[in-house]
Order: C-alpha cells, then structure tokens, then sequence
C-alpha cells in the first residue's frame, strides 16, 4: 500500500506542477488577450484564441487524468473526493497547498476571462447596433441630454443612389 500511495502522490505532484504551469500561462494569455482585444487586431485575436484553447484542452487533460486517479482509488467524485486523495496520499498536506494555490490562479483567470468576454459582446453589440442603422431596422433610440428617451432615429437609407 506504501508504494501505491507513494506512485500515487509522485502522479498527483506532477498533475499539479503541471497544472501550476499551465494555470499561469493562462492567466498571461488571457492579460495579453485583454490588449489585444482593446487594439481590434482580428489576426491576433484569432491567434491568441487558438493558443489559450490549446492552453484549456490541456488543463481539461490535467483534471480528467485527476478524477480518474480519484474514481480508480474509490475517492468518489466533486472536491471532497480531491481533497480526500490529497489527504490520503500526502498527509502532510503539501499537495494540497497546491491544489489551493492552483485555485487561485484558476479564480484570477476566470476573472480576467469574464473581463475579456465583457469587452467582446460589448464590441459585438456595438456592431450589432451599427448593422441595424445601415440596414433601417429598429434603428437605437436616441436620448437627450438628461439620459432620457425621446423617439429615435429614422430609418437611413446608406449606401444607395
């Protein structure tokens, strides 16, 4: 039993270094995608998109290859079932500091994920709106200079002669 958990706990350490690794280059990505969003530069969006899945396929691998530990040793599933893996393999609870650290990183990119999903369907219903007034359908309503609306814009026929 010694050396399973021993095995066990080398697979659980090189999950999470890995994991560590990833979770960073992450958060990088998604910062570096902020700016890159900011300038429109539909080449390095498409990009950088490109590498942050690569960078989030890999975690998905990192957290299969986890529960699967978790199932086979009959630690059950959810995250009472990870930390219980933790606790078993390393009572001196040093994998799970990093699982803990991991989480961190994993929050701070979730947030700037959020963030960057922000200013994308902002972009996108700025161009949206745009597209309604060019084509004369439901044009934005127009406000005063209370903030108030007061009719809207008529249809605009752009473009033709």
């Amino acid at each position: 039993m010694a050396l399973q958990r021993a095995e066990v706990h080398q697979t659980l350490n090189r999950i999470l270094e890995e994991e560590s690794r990833l979770l960073v280059e992450l958060e990088a990505l998604l910062a570096q995608e902020t700016a890159i969003l900011r300038q429109d530069d539909v080449a390095e969006i498409t990009a950088i998109g490109s590498t942050r899945q690569r960078c989030v396929d890999a975690l998905m691998r990192l957290d299969n290859e986890r529960l699967d530990t978790c199932r086979m040793l009959s630690f059950g599933q959810g995250r009472g079932a990870v930390a219980r893996l933790y606790g078993w393999s390393d009572p001196s609870g040093g994998l799970n500091s990093m699982w803990l650290a991991n989480l961190a990183i994993a929050r701070r990119c979730k947030k700037l994920n959020d963030s960057n999903g922000a200013i994308v369907s902002a972009k996108l219903s700025r161009v949206q709106k745009l597209l309604m007034v060019l084509r004369g359908t439901s044009p934005p309503p127009v406000y005063n200079s209370r903030g108030s609306r007061y009719g809207s814009l008529g249809a605009r026929d752009f473009g033709r002669a």
